[in-house]
């Protein structure tokens, strides 16, 4: 008994002095549209992750660090493993901004994530996206010097690459410059052509210059650089050459005329923004100022498809390439005055898409065409909190957008005339004029520093524009604006002195002229979604619980369930149910920290097991209905950390045991998930 209790106390007695860990339930403060609240103080459903839990999961792209977020469908775009499908609740293509900046286009994948403060999940509607808002705070430059490394090698011959350093330049001048690589060799083996597809290639560069020009005012200079080169082809558990293999995951495309362009997709994203901020006890006065640009090139080759009404062994084959800009200048003052705090702002915004596309079959030419639209906005909001004691909290805010519409379109094929082959025309108006008037309200209710309720109404309203994917007059047409509402009610609980966290809400939505999330994707699909209005209802709960009820033990659970469905009758020629889905999304994870006496290292065991229900992803080979079948992931590691050095040495996988899920569909073919990843990741923090 005696060397029982001797043994006990060696293990737990090292392990409030080696094990230096944050509590894993700590609070991030959110600034903007959050007014400097606490993330359990906000009344709304969040999820948030900071620099430990980016550290302890070791994501490489955006999609693996929102992968337990409830309700959230993040995957490579179908048929370009560069560009992000990303559906919340049934809502496709929320705004992804990086600090102040949001980015054009369809989001990057970015690998690696560069170094971040925030990564935060926001719900839709009022102040924020129309379908919710992903954010990413790049790290802020310290007063000190400061920095962090990260290098990873594994599976299919992948590297990685992460840095980050903070250096204080002078007194009152910071800069912080990050930098991220990585490449692979492919997973996806092409049976045709002997070789290995959907390889990754990313890089980028991040600098940041915080500079005190007086007590009160200071000057926020930030740059963004990334690439991506990737693919997402359709593929095959069995060899379609040899259907007896069913063992991996194959392709037999290399037939379609791509002209030179190789498969896959490559992005080059630049985002640039000034912030000039005037801070005094309670007054804010901000003055921002952003550039963004994004440039595209496609080749999908997708051999033999079954959708087109004569497959041919030449294939079928889209070549594209576009550029999408966006300036933006915004002025935003804020107040508090006693219990009420105020804030406003105005400012424009113009932003352009240029896209160059050719289709082909059977190296014929299907369509050639080259397609502008230009968006340009006036928009103002206003909101205020009022404290009215008693832990009673009343916020309302509401969002004036006045936005124009411009396309303009040119027919490049040899011999185009209107009384001769129809020249690619506008199917109606090629210019909109709108409003959107997005109000939000909220209530919330703390009856104790540990408990706070919440209720939130909030309208969303956005113009998707042209269908730029299309081929014919028919399918070139301007697509009804989305509007809805979305409300929720829920709770947020800190328990246990702190160490267990309980974010749990419902929410009722309701959506009119639904966008696809294959918008800008596939054009087969939008041809028919392209001059449909379809409106959803939908309904569910989220739940985010993490505890940490030992020393060592740490604990997450994570639920979000959903009904979203058509309202009315279902589209003839669509999917039964909309896109991207499902009804369940659950995740479990744990970890032991087990400090190893006499050391100073800590060996951290982590595990993790992520489920999805079936959901549709659109007709495609081998899916009944367009429904891709559910399953589990699971994702571990062995980790062994040096607190005290800043070290962290990590063995990890991702889908352990080889799970195939069909995570999309393009043209008719499926996309699958990436099959078993293993990796041996180094990081330091100093």
């Amino acid at each position: 008994m005696c060397r029982a209790l001797l043994l006990a106390g060696l293990l737990a007695a090292p392990a409030l002095a080696a094990d230096q860990r944050p509590d894993p339930v700590a609070q991030p403060r959110l600034e903007g549209r959050w007014l400097g609240l606490a993330a359990s103080d906000a009344p709304a459903a969040l999820w948030w992750a900071g620099p430990a839990q980016r550290d302890a999961a070791g994501s490489d792209t955006l999609g693996e660090a929102l992968a337990s977020v409830p309700g959230l469908i993040l995957t490579p775009a179908p048929g370009n493993g560069t560009a992000a499908l990303i559906v919340r609740h049934g809502r496709s293509q929320p705004d992804v901004p990086f600090g102040p900046v949001a980015q054009p286009g369809a989001p990057l994948l970015l690998a690696g994530l560069f170094d971040h403060d925030l990564l935060l999940v926001a719900p839709a509607g009022g102040l924020g996206g129309a379908a919710s808002e992903l954010s990413l705070s790049l790290r802020r430059p310290g007063d000190r010097l400061a920095g962090f490394g990260e290098f990873a090698a594994g599976a299919f011959g992948s590297r990685r690459a992460l840095a980050r350093i903070d250096v204080p330049v002078s007194k009152g001048m910071r800069l912080g410059l990050g930098a991220h690589v990585q490449h692979d060799l492919g997973w996806l083996h092409n049976t045709t052509t002997g070789e290995r597809l959907n390889r990754g290639l990313r890089g980028g560069l991040a600098g940041t210059l915080d500079i005190d020009l007086a007590p009160t005012l200071s000057l926020a200079l930030t740059s963004l650089y990334a690439r991506s080169k990737a693919g997402n082809l359709p593929a095959f558990v069995c060899d379609p050459n040899a259907p007896a293999t069913c063992d991996g995951r194959f392709a037999s495309t290399g037939s379609a005329d791509l002209g030179a362009q190789p498969p896959g997709q490559r992005a080059d994203v630049a985002l640039h923004d000034l912030r000039l901020v005037h801070q005094r006890e309670a007054l804010r006065l901000e003055l921002i100022g952003t550039l963004a640009r994004q440039t595209g090139q496609l080749g999908l080759d997708l051999g033999q498809s079954s959708r087109l009404a004569n497959p041919v062994a030449a294939g079928y084959g889209l070549i594209a390439r576009n550029i999408e800009e966006n300036q933006e200048f915004d002025l935003i003052g804020g107040a508090q005055v006693g219990a009420l705090t105020v804030r406003a702002g105005a400012g424009f915004n113009a932003a352009q898409t240029r896209r160059d596309a050719i289709d082909t079959l059977a190296g014929a030419v299907l369509a050639d065409r080259q397609l502008r639209q230009d968006r340009d906005s006036v928009h103002g909001f206003g909101q205020l909190r009022l404290e009215a004691g008693h832990g009673l909290a009343l916020e309302a805010g509401v969002r004036v957008d006045r936005q124009t519409l411009t396309l303009a379109v040119s027919d490049r094929r040899t011999g185009c005339a209107p009384n001769a082959m129809p020249c690619l025309a506008p199917a109606g108006p090629a210019r909109l004029e709108r409003t959107l008037f997005t109000p939000e309200l909220a209530l919330s209710w703390a009856p104790s520093p540990h408990l706070r309720l919440f209720a939130r109404s909030a309208r969303s309203a956005r113009l998707p524009g042209w269908n730029l994917l299309a081929r014919s007059t028919a399918e070139l047409v301007l697509m009804p604006d989305e509007t809805g509402w979305h409300h929720q009610a829920g709770v947020k609980a800190n328990l246990w002195d702190g160490r267990a966290r309980m974010d749990a809400s419902g929410f009722v939505a309701r959506t009119r002229g639904l966008v696809s999330p294959l918008l800008g994707i596939d054009p087969l699909a939008m041809a028919v979604a392209a001059t449909q209005r379809r409106d959803m209802r939908n309904h569910g709960v989220d739940v985010v619980l993490s505890a940490r009820p030992l020393v060592q033990l740490e604990l997450s659970a994570n639920l979000g369930w959903q009904q979203a469905r058509w309202t009315g009758a279902v589209p003839a020629g669509g999917p039964n149910r909309p896109l991207y889905a499902p009804d369940t999304t659950a995740s479990l994870s744990a970890a032991w920290r087990q400090p190893l006496v006499g050391t100073g290292s800590v060996l951290v065991p982590r595990v993790a097991a992520r489920w999805r229900s079936a959901m549709a992803v659109g007709p495609a080979l081998g899916l009944t209905d367009g429904i891709s079948p559910g399953g589990w992931q699971v994702a571990a590691a062995l980790q062994l950390e040096i607190p005290d050095g800043g070290w962290l040495m990590s063995l990890e996988c991702e889908n352990c045991l080889d799970q195939t899920l069909t995570d999309g569909a393009v043209v008719g073919l499926p996309t699958l998930n990436p099959p078993r990843w293993w990796q041996l990741r180094f990081t330091r923090r100093f």
